[in-house]
């Protein structure tokens, strides 16, 4: 889960979709941490065959 009140944000080093635990975990990673690999497609939605179908 991220940490933080508001925008400033803490990634704690989770980059992938199997490293998540929901839809909303990937969707907050995806949003605020520059250095995730959730969207192979570049559709903009993250971790879709995993999480977000």
């Amino acid at each position: 889960m991220l940490r933080g009140v508001g925008p400033a944000y803490s990634c704690d080093g989770r980059k992938y979709c199997s490293e998540m635990r929901s839809c909303g975990d990937a969707k907050d990673f995806f949003k605020h941490c520059p250095t995730v690999k959730m969207d192979g497609d570049n559709d903009g939605i993250s971790c879709e065959n995993q999480w977000c179908t």
